[in-house]
């Protein structure tokens, strides 16, 4: 059993995008999977389907806004080719739920679906709704494009990341604050060699390649290791996992297997160069 802070996160999306739902609850219980604990930290994921019950008295939007909008974290928008559906105030349902994500203070991530599944389908007078709404927030949002569902499974692998480490770094339990440096006092000593080989390459970044009969290649910089076992993956990932905790890497980007590249950040630089300059 460990403590942990819980992060709700509320995917939303007009009725033409299914299966990016789908992935996203998926990227987001990978995450628990191999970040939550060593992170202290869960992400729920949100959505009207599974996070909603049969109410009244209020506009079907305002009844979501207080049962789901309300209760999130952080907002994920997915558009393809429509804006979706009027509410009684604001020209569509996923428009009001980030205004009022927004109005709370709390942040929106939007992507938007650059390639149509099936063009015979696009309404388009909803596809010029959807345009002109970009348009007219290109000023208050940074957006990410996507081309299909693994593209947007790997940019919100990756987004997503970045934004934990930018926004939920730090957590803290009552009078008790666990931050990067309890990570870095249980960097072991192979940690630390791995790391400072990897500080002292040409290159910044780390990722790994697998081999038939099972057999796999961690390149850290300019340094290759060979990993036969599973036991020696497992502890790879925990090797990451470790870096990413202590702020010492990021996520670039995700290779075509799916396989995450990380990226050297300078806080790991100064910490090598610390512990030179403690010997």
């Amino acid at each position: 059993m460990y403590q942990a802070n819980v992060y709700r996160i509320m995917i939303a999306s007009p009725s033409d995008i299914q299966e990016e739902i789908n992935v996203a609850v998926e990227v987001l219980n990978s995450w628990n999977n191999l970040h939550s604990e060593p992170n202290k930290m869960v992400l729920l994921p949100l959505h009207w389907s599974i996070s909603s019950y049969p109410a009244s008295g209020k506009h079907p939007q305002k009844l979501l806004d207080k049962q789901v909008v309300e209760k999130s974290d952080l907002l994920v928008c997915v558009f393809g080719a429509k804006l979706g559906t009027p509410t009684d105030t604001e020209i569509s349902g996923t428009v009001e739920e980030i205004k009022e994500q927004r109005k709370a203070g709390k942040d929106v991530m939007m992507f938007f679906k650059k390639n149509v599944d099936d063009i015979s389908s696009v309404d388009p007078i909803q596809l010029q709704k959807l345009k002109e709404f970009k348009e007219s927030v290109k000023n208050e949002f940074l957006w990410a494009d996507f081309t299909d569902t693994k593209d947007f499974k790997q940019q919100l692998n990756n987004k997503l990341q970045l934004y934990i480490n930018d926004n939920w770094g730090r957590i803290v339990f009552g009078n008790k604050e666990e931050n990067g440096l309890s990570i870095i006092e249980s960097l072991s000593d192979f940690d630390i060699e791995r790391l400072k080989n990897w500080a002292n390459s040409r290159s910044t970044r780390s990722y790994h390649h697998d081999f038939l009969g099972g057999r796999s290649v961690y390149n850290v910089g300019d340094v290759a290791y060979e990993v036969t076992t599973g036991r020696e993956r497992a502890e790879w990932d925990e090797f990451y996992e470790r870096l990413l905790s202590a702020g010492f890497v990021d996520v670039e980007r995700y290779d075509s297997h799916g396989n995450p590249v990380y990226k050297l950040k300078k806080t790991a630089y100064d910490y090598v160069d610390g512990i030179k300059t403690e010997k």
